[in-house]
């Protein structure tokens, strides 16, 4: 069974990121155009596009975001504790973030899809959601020292076109309107082009990271991102399952599987933004995305038992 998995739903996502690796280190790729296409065009559209196929229930939509919001405030009260100690005390908040932070677009939705299908698509760009409303408001403020403006922080957010196609697929389901083939079909041809675009994208960021002296601290990091996180959002479940049973149960495997994601790029983003530990956030990626692929193994065998 792990084999299967790991053929079947692993192994593709990484020839695809090993593609992206190889693209870069021959031809040098443009890493910030390819980004801006899976942020402003790519991402849009699969979440778009599968939010409509899965016809989520509003009830259904925000039981994933609270969940997800709950466990980002779970997993940064044990980063921000964790990295308070001494060793770490200077890297804090990119460490903090690294902890909170997963890569549910390049890499979850590809996964989500390959292993779940449409509603497991829909389910992670819920969590895409709730994760891009944490990098662009706690995220900036914790990266700033809360030098931010609150206004600026709303505005950010407004302009992140994930929120606004993700309003406008749950207003079509709400009103019951059926998009017209003119417009579906141009965009489920955008949503076809994120996985292989978004995770060629990846393998151009890994190709740049390297592994540095600071091995504690990502080894650390990288625990926490990819064994601690899963357990917590596993126990967020069984707390939820008991408290309303069956509320949780169609979407909890997702939940748990984007609960261990490695890193998202977006620590990256703002560690570059605000000049903070840009080395260690690339660090921080390349190994927990590289490990990832034997602890995504092991949590997608073990989430088989919700489905």
């Amino acid at each position: 069974m792990a084999l299967t998995i790991f053929v079947t739903i692993i192994l593709p996502i990484f020839a695809l990121i090993g593609v992206g690796v190889a693209m870069d280190r021959f031809f040098t790729l443009d890493q910030a155009t390819l980004s801006k296409l899976n942020f402003y065009v790519f991402v849009p559209a699969l979440i778009f596009i599968k939010t409509l196929d899965a016809k989520l229930s509003p009830a259904l939509f925000g039981t994933v975001a609270l969940f997800s919001a709950l466990h980002m405030v779970v997993m940064f009260a044990i980063g921000w504790s964790t990295f308070g100690l001494s060793a770490f005390r200077r890297n804090r908040p990119v460490l903090s973030l690294a902890s909170v932070l997963s890569n549910a677009g390049n890499y979850g939705i590809p996964l989500a899809s390959l292993a779940f299908g449409a509603l497991g698509a829909s389910a992670m760009a819920i969590v895409v959601l709730v994760t891009n409303f944490v990098t662009f408001t706690a995220g900036l403020m914790v990266m700033d020292s809360g030098r931010s403006h609150w206004k600026d922080v709303v505005v950010g957010f407004l302009k992140v076109p994930v929120v606004w196609a993700t309003v406008a697929a749950l207003l079509l389901i709400t009103l019951k309107i059926d998009l017209p083939k003119p417009i579906r079909d141009p965009l489920t041809y955008l949503s076809d082009g994120l996985i292989p675009v978004a995770l060629i994208t990846l393998g151009i960021q890994l190709s740049r990271s390297r592994l540095s002296a600071q091995l504690g601290a990502v080894s650390l990091v990288t625990f926490i991102r990819l064994i601690v996180s899963p357990v917590v959002a596993l126990v967020m479940v069984a707390v939820w399952s008991a408290v309303a049973p069956g509320s949780i149960a169609q979407v909890a495997p997702v939940l748990v599987i984007a609960a261990g994601m490695p890193v998202a790029v977006n620590v990256v983003v703002l560690s570059m933004e605000y000049k903070r530990d840009f080395g260690l956030a690339s660090q921080i990626i390349f190994a927990t995305t590289l490990l990832s692929a034997l602890t995504l193994t092991a949590w997608l065998l073990i989430v088989q038992s919700y489905r």
